[in-house]
């Protein structure tokens, strides 16, 4: 990989590379605009854009009104650059005809330009992929050093906030990039992608203090990447003398397009991964507290219903949880396709593992606190959270929901949900005053 490191660390979030696809696209569909024959050419143009333009907005309308591909509506953006990208590669097809051979290879060579810059457009809205590589779902992170556990600190004597004294030579940032090895998958045999891993400034010191622990998910599709949890969390780090808690971003989906639902199923047993493979590694290798006061399950979308339903299910591992534009329940965008093909029709069953039916029937829950967040343009998500919600409150959940003002479904969702989260949940892991 290191010959491609430079390219897939490319930055593709940017105005200046967006700009530069844009004018691409842009001068290729002026040159397949244009030919001799102007009239009728011109006709075949208009048709060719045309029914492009309408095949891509059927293709959007039947995925989001009745198959629910994604699980929800779509930004603007997508709805102005899917159906470009077909138009345009209408027009290119009509190229193929009547034209020189070279004119054939443009048109070819067009079709290729004209997605990428929609799929690049699109990825750039969202907010969650910044480089080639993560779009493309290759991990080129560096490994994150992880101290040796005799240079660890006892654990502090009350809140860590009150004796702690962050060293002069300090980083002012922490690590962020992937775990030094992946996590066996001893016990569940889950063929996880490669975690990622976040060390606040703290635990960057020669000796550095136990600190408060978060397993994350992401959403579907998406990577195990820290690196919207770390800047959250650096964020909160510098104002609070380098104290942060310790991120572990781990993979709940194995591939990217396809949904194990945190459960052991016949997708995959993500949930032994979890608690057979994923925590015990944590407990050996972190300097983390170990008392579930300490502990979180935080998760995006996809990764928001996974961590209220191990939070659930798991009181006595995780004291808290944060639900960042989650899902109702497992499955929730495709809920009848789920019974069927998960739990063999048998809605008892799908029932039993849903967040809401595990909290009604544990609670009252003892000393268990959950944040749920969406953002204030994310109808379908404020919804599931607020029903959510009512259902931890009713179980005796401290629970509480934000608004993300100015957020859909997107990065910035993320980032405003985790800031609030950890805002409301830095005096409880000790890191700063009530």
């Amino acid at each position: 990989m290191g010959f491609w490191k430079p390219l897939l660390d490319l930055p593709v979030t940017g105005p200046r590379f967006l700009l530069a696809w844009t004018a691409l696209s842009s001068v290729l569909l002026a040159y397949l605009l244009f030919k001799k024959r102007r009239v009728r050419w011109a006709l075949v143009a208009a048709v060719a854009l045309a029914a492009g333009t309408a095949l891509g907005l059927g293709v959007l309308w039947y995925c989001v009104f009745v198959d629910n591909t994604f699980g929800g509506p779509l930004i603007a953006e997508v709805w102005f650059w899917a159906p470009a990208a077909f138009a345009a590669i209408a027009l290119a097809g009509a190229n193929f005809r009547g034209g020189r051979w070279w004119r054939s290879v443009v048109a070819g060579g067009s079709v290729l330009v004209f997605a990428a810059t929609a799929a690049f457009q699109v990825n750039a809205a969202y907010g969650l992929n910044q480089t080639l590589g993560s779009v493309l779902d290759i991990n080129t992170a560096n490994t994150v050093r992880i101290p040796l556990r005799s240079s660890w600190l006892k654990d502090p004597d009350g809140p860590l906030y009150r004796s702690w004294t962050a060293p002069a030579d300090m980083p002012q940032a922490g690590l962020r990039g992937k775990t030094p090895l992946p996590i066996p998958a001893t016990h569940s045999g889950f063929q996880a992608r490669w975690s990622g891993l976040y060390l606040p400034p703290a635990a960057r010191v020669k000796h550095p203090p136990l600190l408060p622990f978060v397993i994350m998910m992401m959403g579907q599709p998406g990577s195990p990447n820290p690196q919207p949890a770390a800047t959250v969390a650096d964020a909160m780090a510098a104002k609070n003398h380098g104290l942060a808690p310790v991120i572990l971003v781990v993979d709940q989906l194995g591939d990217p397009y396809k949904d194990p639902l945190c459960l052991d199923s016949n997708r995959g047993k993500v949930e032994s991964y979890v608690m057979q493979d994923v925590l015990p590694w944590a407990r050996a290798n972190l300097p983390i507290l170990q008392d579930r006061k300490h502990w979180a399950f935080a998760g995006y979308s996809d990764g928001g219903v996974c961590a209220s339903y191990f939070a659930a299910k798991y009181p006595q591992d995780f004291g808290s949880y944060i639900s960042i534009s989650g899902e109702e329940f497992q499955g929730s965008e495709k809920p009848a396709d789920t019974l069927a093909t998960v739990f063999g029709g048998n809605r008892q069953a799908y029932d039993a593992v849903k967040p809401r039916t595990i909290m009604l029937a544990h609670g009252p829950y003892t000393d268990m606190a959950g944040v749920y967040t969406a953002g204030s343009k994310d109808p379908v998500y404020t919804v599931a959270a607020q029903h959510l919600l009512a259902s931890a409150l009713h179980a005796g959940i401290k629970a509480s929901f934000y608004s993300v003002p100015g957020a859909g479904h997107v990065r910035n969702a993320v980032a405003g949900g985790l800031a609030e989260a950890f805002r409301i949940l830095y005096p409880r892991w000790g890191l700063s005053p009530s």
